[in-house]
């Protein structure tokens, strides 16, 4: 593997751990002594192709291949304003189109192919879509600050609670250590009790505490984690500045087409018997949301699903 240099003044890693190289959006890398030396000015040309270059557009290289570096910038510029989902497309189609044409736009300006052309096309197109860019940007900075709040506040959550335990742990071996003066002190005052009937209070003492404290400490921690985390950490939206309205939900009810007779409905299905032969869901079963309703509802689909289809309608996909 070649070994990392500046191609201006020829250091290497080698001979300087510290070593910084810099890239711009040529693609072509500079130590930062040699960029401080170079773009003593705002703006200089490139050493290696001439590029003119601005000081402010260099950063740290990241990856050993410059070409990668230079991908990354390319198809970060370009994906700033080729930012259409599929929901702007008709069909699936059109959308892979829409993505094969970013792609070779991001490989021209890679290649340096027709770069001239390509970026009057990208002008265009950003001039024709001013409209639907901004609000493509808008959103996907509210979906970035959405997940950033929702990453913040899971942070939050699980610190509280990791105080919230410590607390009670320390609260615990103090509750502990007074238990057993307690008892010691029954011991003395209590002189005419034997050791088992002393022993069976403690047992039952201490099965109260433990009851007692399970459902406490429970509480303590939803209540001292919701109030620490609620008002610290922001909601990101309502102070975005930009919003997207947003279309309210419309339920539309599901018509599934089986090419057989209509399936009864719920009701029916213990009036007329179909329930007769089926399972009953034990407790357990509908503690996870499962009623028998569903399998005699299932084995129904199945058995009438098709009856009516004929081999010229599967033919023409039509039931």
């Amino acid at each position: 593997m070649e070994e990392l240099s500046c191609p201006r003044c020829r250091m290497t890693k080698y001979r300087n751990p510290a070593l910084q190289l810099m890239i711009n959006i040529c693609g072509h890398p500079l130590c930062k002594s040699c960029v401080d030396v170079v773009f003593a000015r705002e703006s200089a040309p490139c050493p290696d192709c001439g590029r003119t270059l601005r000081r402010s557009g260099f950063r740290t290289q990241v990856f050993e291949d410059t070409r990668v570096d230079k991908e990354v910038d390319i198809r970060k510029s370009v994906m700033k304003i080729y930012n259409k989902l599929e929901s702007d497309f008709p069909t699936l189609r059109d959308y892979n189109d829409y993505l094969e044409e970013v792609e070779a736009i991001i490989w021209n300006l890679e290649s340096g192919v027709n770069e001239r052309e390509t970026r009057e096309k990208m002008a265009e197109y950003k001039m024709e879509n001013e409209a639907l860019i901004r609000r493509n940007q808008i959103r996907f900075n509210q979906e970035r600050a959405y997940f950033k709040d929702t990453q913040a506040r899971e942070a939050k959550e699980r610190e509280a609670r990791a105080q919230m335990r410590s607390k009670l742990d320390k609260e615990e071996d103090e509750a502990r250590r007074k238990l057993e003066e307690e008892f010691l002190q029954e011991l003395k005052s209590n002189s005419h009790l034997t050791a088992e009937e002393l022993l069976e209070r403690r047992r039952k003492f201490e099965a109260e505490n433990a009851a007692k404290k399970s459902s406490g400490d429970r509480m303590s921690i939803d209540v001292y984690v919701n109030t620490n985390t609620n008002d610290d950490v922001s909601a990101t939206d309502a102070d975005s500045g930009d919003q997207i309205p947003a279309t309210d939900y419309v339920y539309h009810e599901e018509v599934m087409d089986i090419a057989g007779p209509d399936m009864p409905e719920s009701r029916d299905l213990w009036d007329g018997g179909y329930m007769n032969h089926v399972r009953q869901a034990t407790q357990r079963d509908m503690g996870g949301g499962y009623s028998s309703l569903i399998s005699c509802q299932r084995a129904l689909c199945d058995a009438f699903g098709g009856l009516f289809a004929t081999p010229e309608a599967t033919a023409t996909g039509v039931m």
